[in-house]
């Protein structure tokens, strides 16, 4: 167990992260700073799991995705990275905060995760259809509905032709209010993937704690 690990508390509700109570001000320093106020706390950091986004293994076991490039759009503190590399496929993950990215380094040192700190708004120009796996899990969700549009036009855009693009999210019905973050996503607003030039595959609501709990797979066409 590494020293970061012997920090988390096994028990009881999560403690307070007060960089959780900032208005969100823009992601260039609202998430670096919940993780800075973190002080390697996995527990003050409230979309960390210590485990993998649920939903993300049982689709992986119908899946043949063996060496496949794949990306990872807001890695948090690497898990779904992590379990996608121990499925020998070849993982780049990316996040905007540094002190998210360095914390990942330090969990996982023999990692063959290719960890970057990037913005979901400024990627480098060889992610663009730069992967033929792309997935995300609870990112689009953790900005505002006003960023949701722009969020999901940029990870789209990172899919090969002939890829596929995994979403997991928590959901809501058309008009039901959200107060984030988290903003839980209405399946319309994942209709913009489509719009985009992407196919729905498949689309699965789940429900976890009593909240819904959206899966959808995307693909581009092939060349």
């Amino acid at each position: 167990m590494s020293s970061i690990e012997k920090k988390v508390e096994p028990t009881g509700g999560r403690p307070v992260n007060p960089a959780l109570r900032r208005p969100f001000d823009g992601t260039e320093t609202w998430y670096e700073q919940v993780y800075t106020h973190a002080g390697e706390d996995v527990n003050k950091v409230p979309w960390a799991r210590r485990n993998n986004t649920p939903l993300l293994l049982p689709w992986l076991d119908g899946q043949s995705m063996r060496g496949r490039r794949t990306l990872v759009v807001g890695c948090g503190l690497g898990d779904d990275a992590e379990a996608l590399a121990e499925r020998d496929l070849a993982v780049t993950a990316f996040d905007i905060a540094p002190s998210a990215i360095d914390w990942c380094r330090r969990r996982f040192p023999a990692s063959t995760v290719d960890y970057q700190v990037a913005d979901l708004f400024h990627l480098p120009a060889d992610f663009q259809r730069g992967f033929e796996f792309v997935f995300e899990a609870l990112t689009i969700q953790s900005m505002p509905p006003r960023m949701h549009a722009d969020a999901m036009e940029a990870i789209a855009a990172c899919v090969a032709p002939g890829g596929t693009l995994l979403i997991i999210c928590y959901g809501r019905q058309p008009g039901e209010p959200t107060d984030g973050p988290p903003w839980h996503l209405t399946r319309g607003e994942l209709e913009q993937f489509r719009q985009l030039g992407l196919q729905e595959v498949r689309f699965e609501e789940h429900m976890e704690g009593g909240t819904p709990l959206f899966l959808a797979e995307y693909s581009r066409a092939a060349l």
